[in-house]
């Protein structure tokens, strides 16, 4: 396994969705609080708070940005799973920068406990990227399978360690083969 393969995570247990959990979960908090800071709850601590949430969240965008990216590489070129990774990808940096703008319109309400008006916008902006972007990857995942192993054979110990599933049957992009796919007979317990 080599440096990519590592990054982008085991077959079935890819680095990517729990990424953007995590940066999904840090937006939202962060717009939350500005928007609960101008409805004025806890003016300050709202303002303070959400700048910190939304810099945790640009943190992390750059690993999940790399793992996305990683993932999107591997996809076949010229298919309705690339298009709607490609649409995909480009909502989540749409999404970014409408965050980067948020911090950087909010770095005075920081410094003075006040949430401030145009980082408000930006910041719901961003949150409403982020959920489009969000369902664009759901599909990918939901509808087209991205990454994701159908085994119900699976014993759960061999399912829940990394690298312990049988990688053979992964097929173009990062997709499983259905089971019939498979070599007749051969089992993963």
């Amino acid at each position: 396994m080599g440096l990519i393969d590592l990054i982008k995570g085991f077959p079935g247990k890819p680095s990517h969705p729990p990424l953007t959990d995590a940066s999904i979960g840090t937006y939202t908090a962060g717009s939350l609080m500005l928007l609960l800071g101008t409805l004025g709850v806890q003016e300050r601590q709202m303002a303070h708070g959400g700048l910190l949430a939304i810099s945790l969240g640009l943190i992390l965008a750059v690993p999940t940005a790399v793992t996305g990216l990683l993932d999107w590489f591997s996809l076949p070129k010229a298919t309705p799973t690339r298009k709607v990774a490609t649409i995909h990808l480009f909502t989540m940096v749409a999404a970014t920068v409408a965050f980067a703008l948020t911090w950087l319109a909010h770095l005075d309400g920081y410094d003075e406990g006040r949430v401030e008006n145009v980082a408000l916008l930006l910041g719901l902006t961003g949150l409403a990227l982020l959920i489009a972007g969000g369902y664009l990857g759901g599909t990918l995942a939901f509808v087209y399978g991205v990454r994701v192993l159908k085994r119900p054979e699976t014993r759960v110990a061999d399912a829940l360690i990394p690298g312990r599933t049988d990688e053979s049957t992964e097929g173009r992009g990062g997709q499983t083969q259905p089971p019939a796919a498979r070599a007749p007979g051969r089992s993963l317990r």
